[in-house]
């Protein structure tokens, strides 16, 4: 499949043109979002060196672990984990409907269920967060799409009974174990739809079940572009997604915090050129739609990020990929609430809606950091530069009155004196930890 070139000065002509404001920006608020002062105490020390090393990030950097099990060797599931865990701390768990409980009673938790591509039982993405020390998250409850073909012979008000069983069903098996779940997907977008696979206010009723049976999960909205990035475009404050979380908090409605995807799905040829993509790659619409959203006061999550390369592996291509991502993702780092981005496919070829290793339907897009052989592109090395390097803070220090502060990315450190080593998690700012 030949792709064409993309043009990298029409490509991000719209961040470009204010490179040095959105810098000076993505700097401050790095800085004042993202780090706190530290104070560590020590009782005795017969040494004055202390080594300080931060070994895992407070924010969430995810991707979804939908390929567990699905690849089609050992070497490739191996060099998979690999890959994932030397930059991520989420693991995204699916829960889609129709492929957790293909059969009317037949719900796929356990690791020994019968094996769907892209969808591992959710114990078997739960044994691989706890293998690497991964915080899981479930995606989703409640959705348009992804209604199980048997649903559909129940009445409407017999689908809200079934509904309720689903999340009474999931809550007994992972409330405990899972911090944080997409309750309600995509309904300010596709909501019409839904009303004809589920039934009218499925988002509000959805959010009610979330409320009873998820009371101490963290509770999320997710949507998608249609009704953010894309029709800010037009209504501003008004778009469909502000208006739902507007309407649906003075409800009282039991949301915890908010999910805003950002899929840039667009054909090579429309990238540059076609209005609706400069929604997207316009640097103030973002500071303006992330201010909107932070404005709430609730955590907010870049929930599904796909920037495209293409298939084929054009090199241009892929340097574009990698420079977008990190004018992305400093600017979501950046912002004031922003508890997590999460990567959606990390590997070429694995796409939704695409034959295996093919460059059709999502495949096209390229939206990998790996390719099919699981190789490196440049995007995955700056992700790896950024939260791997200039996000963390590490150093050697002499001890000053038994007691060094410093100022540091909020996270989890590796202390190590007097031949002692330590874990402190210091998430907070002004937090003091004695050792």
């Amino acid at each position: 499949m030949d792709v064409i070139t993309l043009d990298r000065e029409k490509v991000l002509a719209r961040f470009l043109e204010k490179k040095e404001t959105l810098e000076k920006r993505n700097e401050e608020g790095i800085e004042k979002y993202r780090k706190g002062n530290f104070t560590l105490k020590f009782s005795s020390l017969p040494c004055n060196k202390v080594s300080v090393k931060q070994i895992k990030h407070k924010f969430l950097f995810g991707s979804t672990a939908f390929m567990l099990h699905s690849f089609e060797n050992s070497e490739k599931e191996k060099r998979y984990k690999e890959n994932f865990v030397k930059l991520f701390n989420q693991a995204v768990v699916p829960f889609y409907w129709s492929d957790l409980e293909p059969e009317e009673g037949n719900v796929r938790f356990s690791k020994d269920s019968s094996n769907i591509y892209r969808r591992p039982a959710p114990d078997i993405v739960l044994e691989f967060c706890k293998e690497y020390g991964l915080e899981p998250k479930g995606h989703c409850l409640l959705w348009n799409s992804h209604v199980p073909q048997w649903l559909q012979s129940y009445s409407k008000e017999k689908r809200k009974e079934i509904v309720e069983r689903r999340f009474q069903q999931i809550s007994e098996e992972y409330a405990s174990k899972i911090p944080s779940f997409d309750i309600v997907n995509e309904s300010a977008s596709n909501y019409n739809f839904g009303k004809k696979e589920l039934f009218e206010n499925y988002d509000e009723f959805g959010l009610e079940l979330g409320g009873k049976y998820f009371s101490k999960n963290i509770k999320i909205l997710n949507e998608t572009n249609k009704a953010i990035w894309e029709s800010y475009w037009t209504s501003g404050k008004y778009m469909p997604f502000n208006m739902q979380v507007k309407e649906l908090l003075a409800k009282n409605m039991p949301i915890d915090e908010i999910g805003l995807q950002y899929h840039l799905f667009a054909r090579a040829e429309n990238l540059s050129g076609q209005l609706n993509m400069h929604k997207f790659l316009d640097s103030q619409n973002m500071l303006e739609i992330l201010d909107l959203m932070s404005s709430y006061g609730l955590p907010i999550h870049i929930s599904e990020v796909t920037i495209p390369s293409y298939w084929g592996g054009n090199e241009t291509n892929e340097q574009i990929q990698a420079e977008l991502t990190e004018i992305l993702y400093k600017t979501w780092f950046a912002t004031e609430n922003m508890k997590s981005i999460v990567w959606w496919n990390m590997v070429d070829g694995y796409a939704a809606y695409a034959p295996l290793g093919s460059g059709e339907g999502e495949n096209y897009y390229g939206g990998g950091l790996l390719r099919f052989d699981l190789t490196e592109k440049p995007a995955y090395k700056v992700l790896d530069r950024l939260i791997n390097q200039e996000w963390k803070t590490s150093f050697e220090k002499t001890i000053e009155n038994n007691e060094i502060s410093f100022r540091g990315f909020y996270g989890e450190y590796e202390i190590c004196v007097d031949g002692k080593t330590y874990r402190v998690n210091l998430d907070e700012n002004g937090k003091e930890v004695t050792l």
